[in-house]
């Protein structure tokens, strides 16, 4: 395994440098002799060639940038002694030529590191280092880090986005960021730094140690809400503990987890060293129990072992999971890669809205200096970027996908959107949280049609199926009250008005989308009891086997939250965007494998809509409309 230039592991025997053994390096000895302390200027490390009063920067316009050398600024963090100020040198490098020296790369998060102490702002740079002997503020979290290499004898090249970018300089940012995946896939190693340890990341890393060396099968058998369970602790000894669970729970909290950013560090990564403070954690084992924890739990056993005012961090844990599936999905290198990973990652955080878009441009595939559209722009609105990257989406793929991801008025930060165009600034788990929806086919697998027509504008054709005629309650609400008497009364209305089909099967496989973890549709097992266990509305005692099941249909339910249940004029039933609303109509579109609900913009036109989202309706997930229906033109603004 690699490791640190002393050859010492950093973990439980944490290392520091002895001050006896203290020597400053010729480049300190430089920088003692001249040392000034003013503030650190770009001016003398220049990324291009100053000509007369002018710098030499290649023209930022996305294709051209690619002719052009690429250079970046690496450091190197010299030898003090603890508790000296950190000093560091920073020189140009061409990357990728012969010249280029071997460097490590910095995944890490500029604010907080723990996302209850993270208020998303613009983090300050509140500490201080020296930076070619002269003053460079820094932020608190990428300062403990520096601290921690510098007393594990790291002596290697670094680049660290904060410092190797001018920040204040935006054609430089968005030049360097369109080459920030060859920075990342350039280094022999990704260091990510998930922040000091604490008191929790011992116990953190002894739980996560024990669930993945499990076999598969035993693993699942693991109840996280079970700290009494005998078999639990048999498998996992004194690990089984709210402490340990606790710990669990807030080293996924971590901020690091949730920044769109860290999406293409990790990914690109040739090798990866995840630091805790002076813990290192195997990337394999976190997402081994990710994964498990996704798919056997669900958000509120999870919460029961945090106390109540770190429930953001709930959900968190699926996410170094979503991280592995986007790094599976880059090796298949399709053109749906880009799409998928920003539906995984809609509720990572940026401090910058373009970035939920431009962070994940240097994905495989779909690199900025491809379509002068997809290349980062600062001095561009936010709607533009989202529009851009959507039109790009539209014009390489052959379906309709990015459409079901719209979701409405409900979900809108950014103003200027078309309503085909998703809000990605929405940082909330939205739509039926199936990333590719390939499972469904309700379009009947017909070709896409589509057709840009400028102005936000873009012609579709399909027909219309049914008309939304009753909405009823959540599910994050019913959720959360465990009150589903609103769903009864809809179910009831339509058993009413038609008796011959059998709506109560229909009922509980359109809150579950009709799919369960195994990804298997329809799902098989006869959950039906199991939603009335789990809503304790059964008339009878509960067996244990029931209370599993009940377990399960929960775990199910709760991965798409953001929701409601409705019905239709012909008595249907279906699960859709929160945004949907009565009058709203149902089409079936040519491209799209899920029906899309559309509202009309003028009730005197009926070929002009508004698109609110996509959606589940039972019955029709698989092509079952096509008997006679006339396709015609429709048009979303």
């Amino acid at each position: 395994m690699w490791c640190l230039s002393s050859c010492q592991t950093i973990g439980k025997n944490r290392t520091t440098v002895n001050r006896r053994d203290w020597r400053p390096t010729p480049l300190q000895v430089i920088f003692k002799s001249s040392s000034k302390q003013s503030r650190f200027s770009y001016s003398n490390v220049l990324l291009h060639a100053k000509k007369g009063n002018t710098t030499t920067e290649p023209e930022v316009n996305g294709s051209e940038i690619s002719r052009f050398p690429k250079f970046i600024r690496l450091l190197r963090i010299l030898t003090t002694r603890p508790g000296d100020v950190l000093e560091c040198h920073l020189e140009v490098v061409e990357l990728g030529s012969d010249q280029t020296p071997n460097y490590d790369a910095l995944s890490y998060t500029w604010g907080h590191p723990i996302r209850v102490n993270c208020d998303h702002k613009d983090p300050k740079r509140s500490r201080t280092i020296k930076c070619n002997g002269r003053r460079f503020p820094v932020t608190e979290n990428l300062f403990e880090c520096l601290i921690q290499l510098r007393e594990s004898h790291y002596d290697r090249y670094l680049w660290v986005d904060a410092i190797c970018i001018n920040q204040d300089d935006s054609n430089e940012r968005a030049e360097q960021v369109s080459i920030m995946s060859e920075i990342y896939r350039s280094a022999e190693h990704v260091i990510i730094w998930l922040g000091p340890s604490d008191t929790f990341t011992k116990p953190a890393l002894e739980l996560i140690t024990s669930l993945s060396q499990l076999p598969k099968d035993e693993r699942r058998t693991i109840d996280p809400g079970a700290l009494n369970n005998a078999r639990n602790t048999a498998l996992l000894g004194r690990a089984n503990s709210r402490e340990h669970w606790r710990a669990l729970v807030l080293l996924f909290g971590r901020t690091w987890f949730t920044r769109a950013w860290v999406v293409q560090e990790l990914v690109l990564a040739r090798n990866t060293m995840i630091l805790c403070g002076q813990y290192v954690f195997a990337w394999e084992d976190i997402v081994t129990v990710s994964d498990f924890m996704a798919s056997r739990t669900s958000p509120r056993v999870f919460q029961a072992h945090i106390s109540s005012h770190e429930t953001e961090t709930t959900l968190a844990y699926k996410n170094p999971a979503k991280l592995a599936a986007i790094k599976r999905d880059v090796g298949i290198k399709d053109n749906d890669t880009l799409l998928r990973s920003l539906i995984r990652c809609r509720t990572y955080e940026a401090s910058n809205d373009r970035d939920k878009v431009y962070s994940l441009l240097g994905l495989p595939g779909h690199r900025s200096d491809s379509s002068p559209k997809l290349f980062p722009d600062y001095n561009s609105s936010v709607a533009k970027a989202y529009t851009d990257l959507a039109e790009h989406i539209l014009e390489n793929s052959s379906d309709l996908h990015i459409l079901a991801h719209a979701e409405g008025d409900s979900f809108r930060n950014i103003s200027g959107l078309p309503t085909w165009v998703p809000d990605w600034s929405v940082k909330k788990d939205l739509g039926l949280k199936i990333t590719g929806y390939t499972r469904y086919q309700a379009d009947g697998g017909l070709p896409c049609f589509k057709e840009l027509r400028g102005e936000g504008v873009l012609a579709l054709r399909g027909f219309e199926l049914d008309t939304i005629t009753r909405i009823g309650d959540s599910k994050e609400n019913v959720n959360k009250t465990k009150d589903c008497s609103d769903w009864l009364d809809l179910l009831s209305e339509v058993e009413h008005e038609y008796p011959t089909r059998d709506h109560r099967d229909a009922f509980w496989r359109t809150l579950l989308i009709d799919t369960d973890p195994s990804r298997t549709v329809p799902v098989k097992k006869p959950w039906e009891n199991s939603f009335y266990v789990w809503m304790k509305l059964c008339d009878h005692e509960p067996s244990e086997e029931d209370k599993r099941g009940a377990a399960d249909f929960e775990t199910s339910f709760t991965h798409s939250l953001n929701l409601r249940l409705f019905r239709t004029a012909s008595g249907h039933l279906g699960c859709g965007t929160l945004s949907c609303r009565k009058g709203d109509l149902i089409w079936i579109i040519q491209g799209s494998r899920v029906p899309l609900i559309l509202r009309p913009v003028h009730q005197k036109d009926s070929t002009v809509y508004n698109l609110v989202g996509g959606t589940y309706l039972h019955g029709f997930m698989q092509g079952e409309a096509f008997k006679g229906q006339e396709f015609k033109e429709v048009v979303l603004i």
